[in-house]
């Protein structure tokens, strides 16, 4: 393609309100608890970050095409999460012993922001696990902190487990010292998480061994919702190995085999276009700008490059969001949006109308996102029961009346002509 068009056409996509349009999507299948239908909606401002503050007005339901007004509803603060397992990754490199731009220690800022993020999964509640590993290659006399699938998954525990905040205690009385790898963390949790026999992580799954454990359609659609999986990845720098076209390559092939799992990045430090100002580069920072020891006149100091491109391009690749912050407060709102799109879902239950046993049925919803409507698939459902069981205080007055029926129209008469059986006998004689 000529150099010019293909530059013109990279910015009319970017520019495109396709890639910036609400989304609404019907997460998991319906869950069928007798005749109540409970749907787990995700809703979006922009494709990207979660619409969070919708009202109920906003929505609409369809059944079988028809529009139903009786619902109840429940906003993301309303709802108990879904089960998840979330693995945070933290930049243990060098850098991060240094300040960021509102004076504190990078490490620092992370952990505390950590913290606020764990403390606001406990106050949500729900069966969410997290796990928080420092992440980096060994550097002279560092010993870095190498991420293995065994290591993430001893650190596995719930948000509010004390385990958390010593972790968190210890690693803010560390100096981060070690060399920046970040494919090889990401793969490793990613491996983890992508292996479909685990049943923390694909309860549902028909197992490599027997295929006898997969449920029904039916049973499936009214159990728990399925695990959200995620990892989080805060780096203040980038990739420094030498082979990086290819360790990214083998990542993004990664990513794209498990497209279930998310991915948000979160850059710490200095955009490249802020870089590019601070040094009077004419131009946002690139790696070619990067001070090495093949190249000590450069203008940028490697500590302080973070590779953003990259960031976002994993983040994309795995449908998460990339965000970059300077400081504490940011990286803090940034974990927050990261948590608000993994576990922000409304909640939509209604009774069916006219249930009956085995009988099939359509939903969707329109939801009105920044005056935009935006529509959900549709998504499939089948009734196992008769409908709605009757309250138990209905079922025993049904009871006593049929007990009281059955006296007066089979006991009662049974009993009145044995009497009179007897007096007819007793004038005989």
């Amino acid at each position: 393609m000529i150099p010019w068009l293909s530059h013109l056409l990279a910015a009319f996509l970017s520019a495109s309100p396709a890639l910036s349009e609400p989304t609404a999507e019907i997460i998991d299948r319906p869950n069928i608890n007798e005749d109540q239908v409970i749907l787990r909606v995700k809703v979006t401002e922009d494709g990207e970050r979660p619409a969070m503050q919708l009202q109920e007005d906003r929505f609409k339901v369809w059944v079988d095409g028809e529009p139903l007004t009786d619902f109840e509803w429940k906003n993301p603060e309303e709802t108990v999460p879904s089960p998840a397992w979330i693995v945070v990754l933290i930049d243990f490199s060098g850098s991060m012993a240094q300040n960021d731009s509102g004076g504190q220690r990078k490490l620092d800022g992370a952990i505390e922001a950590t913290r606020q993020f764990l403390e606001e999964i406990g106050d949500r509640g729900g069966d969410v696990k997290v796990a928080i590993l420092p992440f980096g290659e060994g550097l002279g006399n560092c010993p870095g902190a190498e991420v293995t699938q065994v290591a993430i998954d001893q650190r596995f525990f719930p948000a509010n487990d004390v385990k958390q905040q010593n972790l968190l205690d210890y690693l803010a009385n560390q100096t981060p010292c070690a060399s920046t790898n970040i494919y090889s963390p990401l793969e490793e949790a990613i491996r983890l998480m992508g292996n479909r026999d685990d049943r923390r992580f694909y309860p549902y799954e028909e197992s490599s061994d027997t295929a006898s454990e997969r449920p029904s359609e039916n049973s499936l659609s009214s159990s728990q919702p399925a695990p959200r999986l995620s990892v989080i990845l805060l780096s203040d720098g980038y990739h420094n190995k030498p082979n990086e076209p290819k360790d990214f390559e083998a990542l993004q092939t990664l990513l794209q085999r498990h497209e279930n799992i998310i991915v948000h990045t979160l850059g710490y430090g200095l955009t490249p276009d802020e870089l590019g100002a601070k040094y009077n580069l004419g131009h946002p920072a690139t790696r070619q700008d990067i001070q090495t020891k093949k190249d000590p006149n450069n203008p940028v100091p490697d500590e302080e490059f973070v590779d953003e491109k990259r960031l976002q391009e994993i983040a994309y690749e795995s449908r998460g969001i990339a965000e970059f912050s300077a400081d504490t407060e940011a990286v803090s709102d940034a974990l927050q949006l990261f948590l608000n799109s993994l576990l922000g879902e409304y909640e939509i239950s209604y009774v069916q109308p006219d249930a009956d046993r085995g009988s099939k049925h359509r939903v969707n919803l329109e939801v009105v996102v920044n005056e935009t409507n935006v529509k959900t698939d549709e998504a499939s459902y089948t009734i196992a029961v008769f409908g709605r069981s009757l309250p138990r205080g209905v079922r025993l007055i049904m009871s006593f009346t049929v007990l009281l029926l059955l006296g007066l129209g089979g006991i009662l008469p049974f009993w009145k002509w044995g009497v009179w059986l007897k007096q007819e006998a007793e004038q005989d004689f």
